[in-house]
């Protein structure tokens, strides 16, 4: 299961690169729209080749789960076009440390002294980032583009955290997924579409649509809640922290990104929190085996 996770997370890892590079030559919502588009004919085959349960599209909480995803998918990609990639790496995997607190509101599982650093840890983090130490900063298009990812971020912790609860009424892994990609386009596409100012897309923006569209959303959603309904929500998305590595790697690697001082520490104390509220996932979860 965790090798699932890792795999998933290594392909989210290219995504942030894969959309950087997208929104430079297609507008952010047409990609969004694009992207959403092929992910959902992507799954239409499951819905012929299992005996398909049709009733978890009456659940409104599936309905509003997907309209989160399709959230941060728009917001993450229009705020790729005022920040890098890196930056979105780094305030988009924040949402493990809000993961955590909002399990422990939500999920009602356990909160304690552990969380509340690794939240404070984080947030100093991303005010770092944001802000680049100085407060003249703000009001600046970096900005703009920093709190967008952040937000599609915590749009993200509540998908986690929500598809966590209804994973726990019973559906089935390969039913949820697929109507969640369904959904998820029902969203996204019109929206994207409407907010389109400019329509045109060459063949890379398309090849880069392909790609996101099967891999990054697809074949990566299907690994990962797998992982989800098997570990939890909080455990999950430490496992999932091989995106941030991957996507700081692929980052430089692919667009030469190299982050600056005051980026590199808030992204430090990014990671420091996200350690520290791994332990406390970690050693929940091997109290779990033993029980």
């Amino acid at each position: 299961t965790r090798a699932l996770l890792l795999l998933a997370g290594m392909i989210w890892g290219t995504s942030f690169v894969a959309g950087k590079l997208a929104v430079e030559g297609t507008d952010p919502y047409l990609f969004s729209a694009l992207r959403s588009l092929i992910s959902a004919v992507s799954i239409l085959p499951v819905f012929f080749l299992y005996k398909f349960d049709y009733s978890i599209f009456r659940s409104k909480a599936v309905w509003g789960i997907a309209f989160l995803n399709a959230a941060g998918l728009l917001l993450q990609n229009v705020g790729l076009t005022y920040t890098t990639a890196s930056n979105t790496v780094l305030l988009v995997d924040i949402n493990v440390v809000i993961v955590a607190v909002l399990a422990a509101v939500i999920l009602k599982e356990h909160l304690n002294r552990r969380t509340v650093a690794g939240l404070v840890l984080g947030m100093s983090g991303v005010a770092l980032i944001a802000t680049k130490g100085d407060l003249s900063n703000l009001g600046g298009g970096s900005l703009i583009g920093d709190m967008l990812v952040f937000t599609a971020g915590v749009a993200w912790a509540m998908y986690i955290v929500f598809t966590t609860k209804e994973l726990r009424k019973g559906y089935e892994l390969v039913h949820f997924t697929s109507a969640m990609i369904l959904l998820t386009a029902v969203f996204a596409v019109p929206i994207g579409l409407f907010m389109t100012a400019d329509h045109s897309v060459g063949a890379g923006g398309i090849s880069l649509a392909l790609y996101s569209g099967i891999f990054c959303t697809t074949v990566a959603f299907m690994l990962y809640n797998v992982g989800l309904k098997s570990l939890g929500a909080t455990t999950t998305s430490i496992i999932l922290l091989v995106e941030m590595v991957f996507g700081l790697f692929f980052s430089f690697l692919l667009l030469g990104e190299r982050p600056d001082l005051i980026t590199i520490m808030g992204g430090s104390l990014i990671l420091l929190a996200i350690v520290v509220i791994s332990f406390k996932g970690l050693e929940r979860s091997r109290l779990r085996r033993r029980a």
